[in-house]
Order: structure tokens, then sequence, then C-alpha cells
């Protein structure tokens, strides 16, 4: 069962996870602290498996198991075993909570310390991982509903949709550098009417600015529908005036 919703992923409580412990979604200024680039490894080391494979060359390798050795090395395993540090980069990241591995189970004790004794509140091992992974992704904003393909009637609808696909996924990648972190804080910051600016947009967490930006980016876009319904400016077509050029990074 979901206990939470957007609502209160918006927030900057923790999230408690049952039989795990309590997580935090980072501020960006706990993302500075570890440099944008750790943060975005310890993000692509909790999307898949298959992710985690790719990234670090292991996926041919792991394509030769049999059925049986791939259930012993999922992803938690692989991380325990082959990835440590990353591993409890991650959990140090994350975690409210103290964290020990246990060698007797083969896994990791999460637990709280009160007047000098540890008390175990949870544990994290190969059963319930994925349930960590999935509710960070949820407490980062990045968990992403899976995508049923469509039934075609024929085979050029098929190829149709294929070619159209791969068309989408250029343009995406074409438009990714204007939607970097760095570059989405700097527009954010000069334009917005929240008063959010470059000294005080640090103490957001992740959550929070990545569902703003997107609020604000769709404002933008409902400004210019304003301005067009009450003609304050001429233009022969509406597609001549585009509004998220302002997104375009400066001083390449």
């Amino acid at each position: 069962m979901d206990y939470y919703t957007s609502f209160d992923y918006l927030c900057n409580e923790p999230i408690f996870i049952n039989g795990v412990g309590s997580v935090r979604c980072p501020t960006l200024r706990d993302i500075r602290k570890i440099t944008y680039q750790v943060f975005s490894i310890y993000v692509n080391s909790l999307l898949s498996l298959d992710d985690y494979l790719k990234a670090y060359g292991l996926k041919k390798k792991y394509d030769l198991l049999s059925d049986e050795e791939k259930l012993k090395n999922g992803l938690f395993n692989l991380l325990l075993y082959g990835n440590t540090q990353l591993l409890y980069g991650v959990l140090n990241f994350f975690l409210i909570d103290d964290f020990v591995y246990n060698q007797k189970t083969a896994e990791i004790d999460i637990f709280k310390t009160f007047d000098d004794k540890k008390s175990i509140i949870g544990h994290l091992n190969s059963q319930n991982f994925d349930l960590f992974r999935n509710e960070l992704q949820c407490v980062l904003g990045i968990k992403k509903l899976e995508e049923s393909e469509p039934k075609f009637k024929n085979s050029l609808a098929e190829k149709m949709f294929a070619k159209l696909k791969t068309h989408n996924e250029k343009l995406t990648k074409k438009s990714d550098e204007n939607y970097e972190l760095d570059n989405m804080i700097k527009k954010y910051c000069t334009h917005n009417k929240v008063g959010i600016n470059i000294l005080n947009v640090w103490d957001m967490t992740y959550f929070q600015f990545m569902a703003m930006f997107n609020e604000y980016c769709n404002g933008r876009q409902y400004d210019f529908n304003d301005m067009m319904a009450s003609n304050t400016f001429q233009y022969k077509k509406s597609s001549d005036y585009k509004p998220m050029d302002y997104m375009k990074r400066l001083n390449k």
C-alpha cells in the first residue's frame, strides 16, 4: 500500500519506509556538498538492475549467467559485494538513521541509538531493496510509470511508431543540455515570482525544486497565452513567438 502522495513528497520531512527506516530528499545544498556528479552516480545506481549493468559494463557477463545465478546476483548483492563503497555512499546520503553490515544475516541492519544503546528498527537486504529503491525514486520525483507498447493493426503502423519514437528520443537528447540542473537553477532564480533567488534556492529539496521548476515552465506558457488573448503585442503567427527559447543555455 502506498501511504505517501506528491503532497507528502513536497514537504522536506523524512519519509518512513516500512521495515527499513527513514529517508530524506536532499536539498540542492546537500547535493553541492557531495557534488552533482556523485549525486548523479547515486541516482543512476537506484534506477534498475539493467541500468547498473550497462553503466559498469557488466551486461554481457550477466547475460551469460544461469537463471539461478541471476537470482543470486540481484542489484543489492551486486552492490554489496561488488561495489560496497557506492552502496554505503547511497545509504549515508539518503538514510536518516545509522546502519551497519551484519555478517551473520548478510544484510544491513538499520538502527537508532538511545542512551548509548543501539535499537534496530529495520533491515536492508535483497528482498526489500527494490522497495527501498522505488521509494527513493518517489522521494526524488524521478519514478516513471511503465509504458505499455500499443497494439498495431499492421506492420506499417508499427514501423511508423518506431520511427516516431526514435525521432522523439533524438529531440529529447538534443535539448537535454538546456535542462541540466545548473541551467535550470539559473533560469528559475532569474525569472520567478515567489522570491526564490540564487542565494536561497539551495535550501529547497531536489523534489521541491523540480516540481516548482515544472510549474514555472507551465506558468511561462500561460503568461504567453494571456498576452495573446489581450493582444498586447503583434505577431503574424503565434508560432513566431517562442516563450521557451528563454531556456536556452547562455554563454556556451
